[in-house]
């Protein structure tokens, strides 16, 4: 006997919900002043008013618009708000962080999809607070340099891949972050690029999943949770479809490479990895919460890299200039070799480079969104208790007030007039989210990207491509839009610097 509502059944619990929701908030109290933002319709509010594409741009004009630092909006009697400032996010996510730690119940993404298990988007209770112990231990300042061995190892693997085929940049960068990740996590290895491989796809897609279900109301179901019991023939369910083919990627990426971790160690010839070191010294963590902290870990490890790399890529292409400044950095500091870590403090405008990627185009514009629990006032305005709250990473990070020509890429807006990396101009801290959310695996996003971008500086040049007409192939510089951004495909040639560096690149790929 199906347990499934009829869609008459459907409609009215919809109906109940909305007129109840409405009602709530009119007791409260509608005289109390709150934040500015579109108006909203009767019972559906202002769900048709929610932004398709590059929300980050549209609460960002909205804020402009009403001069407010917080734009609000209200769907189905949830309150939505959109912090657009530095100042309000830290009055906010950093000062009051006890009441702004929470994550709202997202049905589409935690239950359908089934990425709950990933302690990103968990509620802020001690379950949340375990994964997030085990998984800031592992990638904490002082433990990613035990990791920079396996970051050269597949550094040089990716040299030598875009040495071989350069036009498949794109799907090279993939590859290293994965690998890197794998192997970091569960001491297991993905295919070469190019070949099919099972850990790369289902991190691909568990990631594509995050992209497009991880912005709070995306899908009605997230306001409206009932209507995950709609059928999937129902009218507009065609949301339960696609959660259906997200979550086969999503249970593989939580379970497949933990398991064949546990058949290594059972021969007790295992390579030490993240999990290995857990599941051996660790007895009075839960198991599942282990295995779910490592999926993450995985899962997640790669896309920040994947995003910045490629951004990179880009923006190397589109200002040469930089390019050449960043080369002539590199050339002074190393001769004969690849860089290294060692050789982080000696390229200030490397690390320029690296935080204007972060600000320029950030992996996540519109941050995870976070769930007030108390009531809570902001320049006189009255913030909800259950408010859904957006951080406006892009907003904060394109304030032109603080970083002037937000529009173009410019390293040295990080650096002292004599090159050195300025004391005054704080290292973005938007790009990594807020608060007590703020992602814990900054260092070793950071320490991957660094290494990457030296050794491509020191050993390629990126410029246009040409079409077999001679003709200069522009790049659109257009993003995909969704929680987790990353540039649409485009074209460039990539080529060695000389036939030294070409030389370089194969000596280190068979040491």
């Amino acid at each position: 006997m199906s347990n499934s509502l009829s869609p008459l059944e459907v409609l009215s619990s919809i109906a109940a919900v909305s007129a109840a929701a409405l009602l709530i908030n009119y007791l409260r109290g509608s005289s109390r002043q709150t934040p500015p933002g579109p108006r909203p319709l009767p019972i559906i509010g202002n769900l048709l008013d929610i932004p398709q594409h590059e929300q980050w741009l549209v609460y960002q004009d909205w804020s402009r618009k009403h001069g407010s630092d917080i734009v609000r909006m209200s769907v189905f009697g949830t309150d939505i708000l959109v912090v657009n400032s530095a100042h309000a996010a830290s009055a906010l996510f950093g000062q009051k962080s006890a009441i702004y730690s929470d994550r709202p119940r997202m049905p589409m993404l935690g239950e359908l999809v089934g990425l709950g298990w990933h302690f990103a988007f968990m509620p802020h209770d001690k379950n949340w607070q375990l994964h997030r112990k085990i998984f800031s231990q592992e990638v904490s300042a002082s433990a990613v340099q035990r990791y920079q061995q396996q970051e050269l190892k597949w550094t040089k693997t990716f040299l030598q891949n875009l040495l071989n085929t350069p036009h498949n940049f794109m799907e090279h960068i993939q590859h290293m972050a994965s690998g890197i990740a794998l192997e970091i996590t569960f001491s297991l290895q993905v295919q070469p690029s190019g070949q099919p491989d099972p850990f790369i796809a289902a991190a691909k897609q568990a990631v594509e999943a995050m992209t497009e279900t991880g912005l709070f109301g995306t899908y009605v179901v997230d306001f409206l949770p009932i209507l995950k019991y709609v059928p999937a023939w129902f009218p507009f369910a065609a949301f339960k479809q696609q959660a259906r083919g997200w979550r086969k990627s999503s249970d593989i990426a939580a379970h497949v490479p933990f398991n064949l971790l546990k058949q290594e160690m059972a021969t007790e010839e295992y390579v030490p990895s993240v999990g290995s070191k857990l599941l051996a010294t660790d007895e009075t963590v839960d198991e599942t919460a282990i295995r779910q902290a490592a999926a993450a870990m995985f899962a997640s490890g790669s896309a920040a890299t994947v995003s910045a790399l490629t951004t990179f890529i880009l923006a190397m292409r589109l200002y040469p200039e930089v390019q050449a400044k960043a080369q002539r950095e590199i050339d002074q500091v190393v001769t004969d070799r690849l860089p290294n870590f060692s050789d982080e403090a000696r390229l200030p405008y490397v690390t320029a480079i690296i935080r204007e990627i972060g600000r320029w185009n950030p992996v996540v514009p519109l941050a995870f969104p976070h769930m007030l629990s108390a009531d809570d006032t902001y320049d006189g305005y009255h913030l909800k208790a259950g408010s859904v709250v957006f951080p406006n990473a892009w907003a904060i990070l394109h304030d032109p007030a603080v970083y002037p020509e937000p529009h173009i890429f410019k390293p040295e807006r990080f650096l002292t007039d004599d090159g050195k990396l300025n004391p005054h101009v704080k290292d973005p801290e938007a790009p990594w989210g807020f608060g007590r959310r703020a992602c814990p695996g900054r260092k070793f996003a950071t320490s991957s990207m660094y290494i990457a971008i030296a050794t491509i500086l020191a050993t390629f040049e990126i410029s246009p491509a040409i079409d077999s007409n001679g003709n200069v192939i522009e790049p659109s510089a257009e993003y995909g839009s969704g929680m987790l951004r990353y540039p649409k495909p485009f074209e460039c040639t990539i080529k060695p610097r000389s036939p030294e560096a070409a030389a370089l690149i194969v000596e280190a790929a068979q040491e």
